[in-house]
């Protein structure tokens, strides 16, 4: 199974920066953008659910992903993203922003045949877990995960309306990205509570000899719950 490539960028923000910021990069950035690149079926940008902590310092991640119809019409869209980020479009919101990560290519490398019926991200929730892997290791990572831990994961959890995952290009280390999306917020807290239920402990105590140790395969990983918060079209 293929799906098309994604153009994933993210970033974090101020929680007192946040409203005017997105007023600017919903309506003006990204609609300068999107209309000098073509081939782009959709744009979704999503925000942190469920941040804990005081949100007076802690400063919320954000997702913008666009999914095109060809690799060729990704790789235009990030030389927009980049040219217009270089001209200066941004504005002053260039110091706003914090641990950015570039728009980047993204090729999805495996995808559950659980497919929601209107289409990938279609405006739902959904919880991502990111790994970056020690070199050498990763096909036995891949192959453990791809044809066991999610295989089952998505069975045992019927409330996931589609599980997918993602291999960023030209990254180093390479970033990789599962993708569980849930009808809504209320299935998605469902889904996450299921999927730690005590039936579920030996799929996931086997994630601990990838992550623990001396010899851990896995050298970053991340978990993040995302709302929908911007769509075009």
């Amino acid at each position: 199974m293929s799906g098309r490539p994604l153009v994933v960028e993210s970033f974090r923000l101020d929680v007192e920066q946040e409203a005017p910021f997105s007023a600017f990069y919903h309506h003006e950035f990204l609609p300068a953008v999107l209309g000098d690149a073509g081939g782009g079926r959709g744009t979704w940008r999503y925000q942190e659910h469920q941040v804990t902590g005081s949100l007076r310092y802690y400063r919320k991640q954000f997702l913008t992903i666009h999914e095109c119809d060809a690799r060729g019409d990704a790789e235009a869209l990030i030389e927009v993203l980049r040219r217009r980020t270089a001209d200066g479009a941004m504005g002053d919101w260039t110091r706003a922003i914090a641990e950015a990560e570039p728009p980047r290519l993204h090729i999805e490398r495996w995808a559950h045949p659980r497919v929601p019926r209107d289409g990938i991200f279609g405006s739902r929730p959904f919880f991502m877990v990111s790994v970056e892997l020690r070199p050498g290791r990763e096909q036995a990572f891949h192959d453990w995960y791809e044809t066991e831990y999610l295989p089952r994961n998505v069975a045992d959890v019927p409330g996931w309306v589609g599980c997918r995952r993602y291999s960023s290009v030209g990254r180093t280390p390479e970033r990789h990205h599962a993708i569980y999306e849930a009808a809504d917020l209320h299935g998605l807290d469902e889904s996450l509570e299921m999927m730690r239920a005590p039936f579920r402990l030996a799929e996931n105590m086997a994630w601990k000899r990838w992550d623990t140790g001396a010899d851990a395969v896995i050298a970053w990983e991340d978990a993040a719950m995302f709302k929908p918060i911007f769509r075009n079209p």
